[in-house]
């Protein structure tokens, strides 16, 4: 998911570009560009990691970050999260890749751990193209005959074989839309409206 943060609504553009528009396209650009990629981008991570028990340094540049930055001629920036589930091995607190007796996982930060009798982990070839999350420890479990599984809406499953399936947790894609982005986009606009009026006085000045 791509999304754009949108300061029009806190700053009268219109009138800093008629009076200044050099100056103002220079200010915003740089404002949005500061902000995006730095308290902003720190704030909506801290939001997720807070939400979703990721393991440290997993929601990084690659996985979430700047995806177009503002230019004086275009005042457009965005951000982009992964869209691919997570595998579910990547929230197990207990389990031995190989062994029998289940496997425990915890996927939201403040919620319970899962204990999961029938699960088990699994070594992956790495780079595998049916594999979501490119991970190479899964988290599989083996149907009986005729045996389906209720997924939720922030779960995936991959066929590793006939009757054993991986399971996958929310992507960050998920978790940005479905409550970050809401509740941190404000405070990241009212970030780069500081930040433009900051800049602004300071090219005035120059």
């Amino acid at each position: 998911m791509t999304f754009s943060v949108d300061i029009s609504g806190q700053l009268e553009l219109e009138s800093f570009l008629e009076a200044a528009p050099a100056v103002t396209r220079q200010a915003v650009a740089l404002a949005m560009n500061d902000v995006l990629s730095g308290s902003g981008l720190a704030r909506y991570r801290g939001s997720i990691n807070e939400q979703v028990n990721f393991p440290t340094g997993y929601v990084n540049d690659q996985r979430f970050g700047m995806d177009k930055r503002a230019t004086p001629s275009n005042l457009t920036a965005s951000l982009v999260g992964r869209q691919r589930p997570t595998s579910l091995a990547r929230f197990a607190t207990s389990g031995v890749i190989g062994a029998k007796g289940g496997v425990s996982v915890k996927v939201k930060k403040e919620g319970s751990t899962t204990r999961m009798p029938s699960a088990f982990l699994v070594k992956l070839k790495a780079g595998t193209a049916s594999i979501a999350d490119n991970y190479n420890v899964g988290l599989a479990i083996r149907l009986a005959p005729g045996q389906t599984l209720n997924k939720k809406d922030t779960s995936q499953m991959v066929h590793l074989d006939k009757n054993v399936v991986l399971l996958y947790g929310p992507s960050i894609d998920q978790i940005l839309n479905n409550s970050v982005i809401d509740k941190d986009t404000p405070e990241v606009v009212s970030d780069v409206a500081t930040e433009f009026f900051r800049q602004f006085a300071r090219l005035s000045n120059g």
